[in-house]
């Protein structure tokens, strides 16, 4: 009984030492693999062993928290990957010459398992044993001459993770694989973090751009809001997150990130001209003018924000129901804001902007509006019967010269869109209302010649 009882004991050392050897088994044929590759004769069948062995020691208690095992497991996943990538490099030597290209190419065709793998046991390393962590970070940093040999091979393996990563990132970009682009590129963001212990403004913007290109919300949302947690975002970041918004139809989410934005970069044109857009959508026309006129004081040789100024000063002069259409009670201060509209469509002209469209909106809009002023006048100012016959020829002057008016700029919009049939329209009746009829049988001649 006493012999069973002591045999029993003897055992128990006997499990964590075998445990152990399998972390020296897979240490050994590991390095055995690698000097099969530096011998140009890479031995799979040693990396296989390596494998095995290092897969039961993370099993075990006693070993799977060691930051050795979990060191080998990233070499050992590496060195798979490296034999992939490999493989991948020969199928392409025959087509591809270029060397670039090639290398290219092969990240983003090879498979990407193994090196994910050895990529997760690196960010384990760094809760698992961040003192063992901190020395290959300065091993790095400051010389490689300061590390062990197997220290210094998990160094490299780390550098080559690093570098890597940013390859296969690019090559995942280049084949247009932007979602698994922009996870590559976040990942190489997250490593550089961990080797450098400084922030990768670059990667995770590649990360964020890849992302929008992918037109995966979930991860627009999530690479953006990294960036800008880590202090280190842009205008772009609070953009590209107020549009996934939008693209969920979570309007709420979309203007409190947008209003974040705004607070951080009150003078970016491009979140302005989102918050702008938005107010013009939902029919908040002072709070669209507010942030238009803010634009213009930045940017006053901008001719699309006196285009858009102008436009909205003329809805606002020109209230219209918003289900029927129906004209509503103009304002009290009416003339002003016309006159305001006036001056903003002028100075878009003045600044002969080389869009053909905004230049083409310009005139007419001008043109339009001022065909509409002359109309008001026309019916009387909408005032009582009494007072339109009482001041109908002094009206219908101010009709007549604002009809003349709009006419040289419609015919001016009509040089830029000589086919645009609302444009001929307008000018047929204007010529027939101001007495040339001429012109309105030439012009009704040129609608007629429409295909």
């Amino acid at each position: 009984m006493k012999k069973i009882a002591i045999l029993s004991i003897a055992l128990l050392p006997l499990i964590g030492l075998s445990q152990k050897t399998k972390v020296q088994t897979a240490w050994r044929a590991l390095n055995d693999y690698e000097s099969s590759v530096k011998d140009g004769k890479p031995d799979l069948s040693y990396l296989n062993k390596a494998k095995e062995s290092i897969d039961l020691a993370l099993a075990n208690e006693d070993t799977k928290s060691q930051g050795k095992t979990h060191a080998y497991k990233a070499r050992i996943s590496y060195a798979f990957f490296q034999s992939e990538l490999n493989t991948e490099l020969k199928k392409l030597e025959p087509t591809v010459a270029d060397k670039n290209e090639r290398a290219m190419l092969a990240y983003g065709n090879t498979p990407l398992a193994n090196f994910e793998n050895a990529s997760d046991e690196l960010n384990k390393m760094k809760d698992l044993d961040p003192k063992y962590m901190q020395t290959i970070i300065e091993g790095l940093t400051k010389g490689t001459s300061m590390l062990g040999e197997d220290d210094l091979k998990f160094a490299l393996v780390a550098q080559q993770i690093k570098m890597e990563s940013g390859n296969i990132a690019q090559g995942k970009y280049k084949a247009k694989k932007f979602d698994e682009a922009a996870d590559y590129f976040y990942k190489t963001g997250y490593t550089n973090m961990s080797l450098t212990m400084k922030k990768d403004t670059s990667n995770f913007y590649n990360a964020c751009v890849s992302a929008n290109k992918s037109k995966n919300p979930a991860k627009i949302l999530e690479y953006n809001k990294k960036m800008i947690d880590l202090k280190i975002a842009s205008p772009y970041n609070y953009e590209s997150m107020y549009s996934a918004n939008l693209s969920k139809a979570d309007t709420t989410a979309a203007m409190e990130i947008l209003r974040k934005g705004r607070v951080a970069y009150p003078n970016d044109m491009n979140l302005m001209n989102k918050e702008t857009d938005y107010f013009l959508a939902k029919g908040k026309q002072q709070e669209a003018l507010n942030n238009i006129n803010l634009s213009i004081k930045n940017d006053p040789k901008n001719a699309v924000f006196y285009l858009v100024a102008g436009q909205i000063n003329d809805q606002i002069a020109n209230p219209k129901d918003k289900v029927t259409g129906k004209e509503l009670t103009k304002p009290a201060n009416f003339e002003e804001i016309i006159k305001t509209a006036e001056t903003n469509y002028l100075k878009a002209i003045e600044l002969k902007p080389e869009n053909k469209d905004i230049l083409y909106n310009s005139y007419y809009n001008l043109g339009a509006m001022y065909n509409n002023y002359g109309g008001y006048y026309q019916g009387g100012k909408g005032g009582t019967i009494t007072d339109m016959a009482k001041n109908q020829k002094a009206n219908e002057a101010i009709a007549q010269e604002n009809f003349k008016k709009a006419i040289p700029y419609l015919e001016q919009a009509l040089t830029i869109k000589a086919d645009d049939k609302p444009t001929m329209s307008a000018l047929r009746k204007l010529y027939l209302m101001t007495g040339n009829e001429a012109k309105g049988k030439e012009m009704n001649d040129r609608i007629k010649g429409l295909k």
